[in-house]
């Protein structure tokens, strides 16, 4: 493991958007935090298709300094959605110490990386965490129109915030791959909600640094088209309804089953840690509810 590398995991599923591509990669050319590899994982991608992405960052990627660039195609049939499929195929191909993530339309300010690296060393954290301003675009021709921007529109700031309900979009916080658990793999029957899941899991088994939760490290593209995962005008068809329900069904059974390290429950509010105590428990001691299933 590289000690000083910082591996991105990028994801894309759809060959068209690389203009939007090009604004995140160019974000991730401007940072601060040096050695860094780009992983940018692909769904189900044609020959055609691959050195079109290639073309579009090559200019990019040959600028001085920039960051490594590799590509890596899920060709697998299953799951047909493949997002959290596409984050542990970069997962397994990270070879660096520190890792985050970011999807291809959204961005990370130049000093987002090397400012939450600094965090993980300082508290010893396996996660650290920044904030994130949301920017409702609208788009014509490929080129973005920001209407509106709302600096951190979630408003949690502690674990036991995080426990309750998810205020940490994918690409505000960095990880320490030497302090997370073995093994640690996002949950690919998950396409809604696949990144909050993967959250509870670590921060329930490691020191979370929430510092940086006030400083602005990054954008969040909320677009008007509807592509985005979470659309700004709500789901109404009857798959898009399940999903929801399936996803948040799932992150009440892990809440029910997930342990809370001794040293995450003293840090969420209870002095004396209790043996077995779960998230859903925590919650419970706490006077805190998650946010229902249904």
């Amino acid at each position: 493991m590289q000690d000083d590398q910082l591996d991105v995991v990028m994801r894309l599923h759809d060959a068209s958007r690389t203009a939007e591509l090009g604004r995140a990669v160019f974000s991730l050319v401007g940072q601060d935090h040096r050695p860094l590899r780009i992983l940018l994982c692909v769904q189900r991608f044609t020959p055609a298709m691959m050195a079109g992405v290639e073309d579009t960052l090559a200019p990019l990627l040959a600028m001085s300094g920039a960051p490594t660039l590799a590509v890596v195609n899920h060709t697998d049939p299953l799951p047909r959605d493949a997002r959290a499929a596409l984050l542990n195929r970069g997962l397994a191909a990270a070879s660096g110490r520190y890792l985050a993530f970011l999807d291809y339309d959204d961005t990370v300010y130049p000093e987002a990386y090397a400012l939450l690296v600094a965090r993980l060393r300082a508290a010893g954290a396996a996660i650290a965490f920044g904030g994130i301003a949301q920017k409702q675009t609208e788009f014509e021709d490929d080129l973005p129109f920001v209407l509106a921007k709302r600096l951190r529109p979630w408003q949690g700031r502690t674990i036991a915030d995080l426990f309750e309900e998810n205020f940490c979009p994918l690409h505000s916080f960095v990880l320490d791959r030497m302090r997370l658990p073995p093994a640690l793999r996002f949950e690919e029957t998950l396409t809604r909600l696949e990144d909050y899941d993967f959250l509870l899991r670590v921060c329930a088994a490691c020191r979370a640094d929430f510092s940086l939760i006030d400083t602005i490290v990054g954008d969040y593209y909320m677009k008007t088209d509807g592509s985005n995962s979470t659309p700004m005008g709500g789901e109404t068809s009857d798959a898009n309804i399940a999903a929801w329900h399936r996803a948040r069904t799932t992150l009440e059974a892990r809440r029910r089953t997930t342990l809370v390290a001794p040293e995450v429950q003293r840090a969420a509010g209870l002095p004396a840690p209790v043996p077995g105590l779960t998230i859903r428990g925590l919650l419970d001691r706490l006077g805190r509810r998650a946010a229902p299933a249904a």
